[in-house]
């Protein structure tokens, strides 16, 4: 007997921006703790947070091989479900994919690390809808990387 094919999800993924990479490449990432720790860590580091996300931006002079790379995070403290977890993160590298052009520009010249954390917990579904859920990370993940990219700038014009 053969199995029925699996059905197709109800919900395709989005797609990046038109010109936008698919994937972040590894040279967009970052991949060792300590890198996640050197930027959150940092008291220089530019902060900012909403209901549901934290950013960290650190800055540094001479840019490497990309301007900015990305770290996001989701600890099972805040989501205990895999499936949330990594919901959360592919939301926050769907957002980093369209606005990479906008931060590249704003690093102007230097190295720019950013983290990404969800920092509360996923609501229960009889408080907050998945999908209701989802489009808040979506606004707050777009709406703390356009402030990073407005306060780069800022920091670019102040030199």
């Amino acid at each position: 007997m053969h199995a029925a094919p699996r059905a197709a999800s109800a919900s395709p993924p989005e797609r990046a921006a038109p010109g936008t990479p698919e994937r972040l490449p590894a040279t967009r990432r970052l991949r060792s703790p300590a890198q996640f720790v050197a930027v959150t860590s940092d008291p220089q580091a530019l902060r900012a947070g909403r209901r549901w996300l934290s950013i960290a931006g650190r800055v540094q002079a001479g840019g490497g091989d990309a301007p900015v790379r990305f770290g996001f995070t989701a600890s099972r403290r805040n989501a205990r479900r895999a499936v949330d977890r990594n919901a959360a993160k592919r939301v926050l590298r769907e957002a980093a994919r369209r606005h990479v052009a906008e931060l590249d520009a704003a690093a102007g010249g230097r190295s720019v690390d950013v983290v990404l954390r969800l920092k509360a917990a996923v609501p229960a579904r009889a408080e907050l809808a998945r999908d209701a859920w989802m489009a808040a990370l979506r606004g707050e993940a777009e709406a703390l990387l356009a402030q990073l990219a407005r306060r780069l700038r800022g920091a670019e014009a102040g030199r």
